[in-house]
């Protein structure tokens, strides 16, 4: 590199424009959350479902070993395995914490800031706004149920000396929970877009997550009919995880109603979250 004197030159570098414009909102997130108060603890409190699984799939390889009984009944095939490892309350429970952590204050926080015109009045779209935001909690979702899946997968392998997952259950085992993050990251993300107030967006998911539960046990209750089922979020995960692990379904209705209702849903959130942050643009 020349040595200049003191003053004004010329600039004689390269402008090279960047294919992945988002990047940078996602590499910023992703520290942000890990620098959150308590990150740590979700963290670890998060990969406990996957160390349960793994000690079942290690005790289910060794039948000298008599522990987890009841779970190692429950895992005998491979697509019930990955059925109930996804669909654990625990792990279930752990991803709606996630996208509260990750996404509750990501378009909350530019709302309330009007951060939105230093944002796009740089070389961004929205939509490279709205691909910045979704990537963070995804990253989040998916390190502690695609990976954890996948480490489920090597595992088992590992213990048995042999690639015994049928084809169909390891591309279950990718599919299943990239839908469902999709899905939790877009409702969270509106949830965020609705208001500034972050303790506002916490509390209307949670209400929202509970009152679907709530709603479909009380209709189930009193008209006896398990179609009412299909209005929890919870019950729809886990009938749609029957119909793409192929076993028996979680409620006597059709599985593939829950295969249209969360990508349906998943289209309404992010149509919802686009409409807000056009509005906040203008």
């Amino acid at each position: 590199m020349p040595i200049r004197e003191k003053g004004y030159y010329k600039w004689d570098g390269e402008l090279k424009e960047s294919y992945i414009k988002w990047l940078p909102i996602f590499i910023n997130g992703i520290k942000e959350v890990f620098r959150k108060k308590r990150s740590k603890l979700l963290f670890s409190f998060a990969a406990f479902p996957f160390f349960v699984f793994l000690l079942a799939v290690y005790v289910s390889t060794k039948p000298e070993l008599r522990m987890m009984k009841e779970l190692v009944k429950q895992i005998q095939s491979d697509a019930m395995l990955f059925y109930s490892f996804y669909t654990f309350g625990p792990l279930v429970f752990f991803m709606i914490l996630l996208s509260l952590f990750a996404g509750a204050d990501l378009i909350s926080v530019d709302l309330k800031f009007n951060s939105f015109t230093l944002y796009l009045s740089r070389p961004l779209t929205r939509f490279d706004y709205i691909k910045g935001k979704f990537s963070i909690v995804l990253f989040y979702l998916l390190l502690f149920s695609l990976v954890p899946g996948v480490l489920l997968i090597i595992a088992k392998v590992i213990f048995l000396g042999e690639f015994s997952v049928p084809l169909y259950v390891f591309l279950s085992a990718l599919i299943f929970p990239i839908i469902i993050s999709l899905f939790l990251s877009s409702f969270i993300l509106m949830v965020s877009s609705l208001s500034s107030n972050r303790k506002f967006v916490v509390i209307l998911f949670f209400v929202l997550y509970v009152l679907s539960n709530s709603i479909a046990g009380i209709f189930q209750g009193l008209f006896k009919s398990d179609y009412f089922l299909f209005f929890s979020i919870e019950k729809n995960i886990k009938q749609f995880g029957s119909l793409v692990f192929n076993i028996k379904p979680d409620f006597n209705a059709p599985a593939w109603i829950s295969a249209a209702i969360l990508p349906l849903l998943t289209f309404i959130f992010i149509i919802i979250l686009i409409v807000r942050i056009k509005r906040a643009e203008d």
